[in-house]
């Protein structure tokens, strides 16, 4: 019995606030509305509060009342995980409000949107290098701030993602014997990626491909390929002059000669 009681006394509370809510959805109490909206912001009610605060936003934007709810705004669809919408709030909130003190915070989030868009290293990855744009926007921006460390440590991340489907990419020529694919792809590699745990894998590729270029080139470019090739040697052995794979690069060379 004393269980159904407390369940009662539960729902009734429950219906209570659900016509509470209705009530200032609907009247003009906007004051009403910001008290509300706040409320179950902090409750972590977001979906309501997000629609009481837009109403308060609409209607009263140069006040700090409003600059206040155009900044939840931002951060209830960011926890909501809706970060485009998100981004539409964030992104325009130093603009409208250029004094406020919330500026550096809602700068870094909308640059957490865009990580929090970034895709799996599969799929296309121009989210990531708009995350990374963003970050090194906010560190430019904001170059005291003490979120810049976490900005580095994202940005690594995201280097890394791109490194690794460029890598992946790049095994995927070298395994069809897509000699002149995998050549251009390793140097890309190699120019835009100068630190990488892939570079030696990368270098290998690389050399093994232009061998066979040269080994199944015509005989007017033969010539110029097994240049290029032990010119692409050399550059390995100065990078990595103490590599495992140095001896076994040589001898493939040395085949062409």
């Amino acid at each position: 019995m004393r269980i159904f009681y407390v369940f009662i006394v539960v729902l009734s509370l429950l219906v209570s606030a659900c016509s509470e809510y209705a009530r200032v959805v609907k009247n003009d109490d906007y004051k009403r509305k910001y008290e509300l909206g706040l409320k179950l912001f902090e409750q972590e009610n977001y979906p309501k509060s997000i629609t009481l605060l837009e109403q308060v936003y609409q209607r009263t934007p140069k006040t700090s009342e409003g600059e206040n709810s155009y900044y939840s705004l931002g951060i209830a669809n960011y926890r909501l995980g809706d970060y485009y919408t998100a981004q539409y709030y964030l992104a325009s909130f130093g603009d409208k409000y250029p004094t406020s003190v919330k500026r550096e915070e809602t700068s870094f989030l909308y640059a957490l949107c865009s990580v929090n868009n970034s895709p799996s290293a599969s799929l296309d990855q121009a989210e990531t290098e708009t995350a990374l744009n963003e970050l090194q926007l906010f560190i430019y921006k904001f170059p005291q701030s003490d979120r810049i460390d976490t900005c580095n440590k994202l940005m690594d991340q995201l280097r890394f993602k791109l490194q690794y489907k460029d890598y992946e990419s790049l095994k995927v020529y070298d395994r069809t014997e897509n000699y002149k694919a995998a050549i251009v792809t390793s140097e890309t590699f190699l120019k835009e990626f100068p630190v990488s745990i892939y570079r030696e894998n990368v270098w290998e590729i690389l050399i093994n491909n232009s061998y066979q270029l040269a080994k199944h080139s015509v005989e007017d470019k033969k010539k110029e390929r097994i240049d290029k090739t032990m010119e692409r040697y050399s550059k390995f052995v100065l990078e990595f002059p103490n590599s495992e794979r140095s001896e076994e690069l040589k001898n493939l060379i040395g085949r062409l000669i």
